[in-house]
């Protein structure tokens, strides 16, 4: 039982400073992305296998078109995106609920969202939760505020932009 909590414990404080110097070589521009082609299915793979414990308590959806062409992205920097919008929709839903993951092409563009029907977000803080160190009035201990971020910084590297709002029945959806 200790093991556990050590080894919970271990993996927040990596996770942190994997935050704190990402967010340091954002501020930096030291981020370029190394762009290649890439099977999204293998973004998405990777990131539920990274996270299947945490997943295990949720209905997980992906929804990726068959007809879903190679897209030119930083395979690493995609991956702690998504990586970091699923783990914030474990952290924040109720067990049981659905969490689903969509990838699709549109207007020559890759379009990537992530929806959960956690509590979402007051309607006046959407447009901080993407600035450094917010976070939510009573969310969970152990989050820095730079999850959504470093998520912001790393899109904007693709030349990308990152949107959040709020879904009718409870939750949200960050594309």
């Amino acid at each position: 039982h200790l093991y556990i909590e050590i080894n919970k414990a271990s993996e927040r404080i990596n996770r942190l400073i994997d935050n704190l110097l990402n967010m340091s070589r954002l501020e930096s521009d030291r981020i370029t992305p190394k762009l290649d082609w890439h099977d999204v299915h293998d973004l998405a793979n990777k990131v539920i296998m990274v996270l299947k414990n945490e997943l295990k308590r949720f209905n997980l959806e992906v929804s990726i078109s068959d007809e879903m062409p190679l897209v030119k992205i930083d395979f690493g920097l995609m991956e702690h995106v998504l990586h970091n919008l699923v783990l914030n929709a474990t952290q924040y839903s109720k067990p049981g609920t659905t969490i689903r993951i969509k990838m699709y092409y549109d207007h020559q563009s890759f379009i990537m969202q992530v929806m959960d029907r956690g509590p979402g977000f007051p309607p006046e803080e959407l447009q901080n939760v993407f600035n450094k160190f917010y976070r939510l009035e009573g969310s969970i201990s152990g989050g820095t505020g730079l999850g959504l971020s470093i998520v912001k910084g790393f899109v904007q590297a693709h030349n990308g932009n990152v949107s959040i709002e709020n879904r009718k029945n409870g939750g949200s959806i960050i594309t």
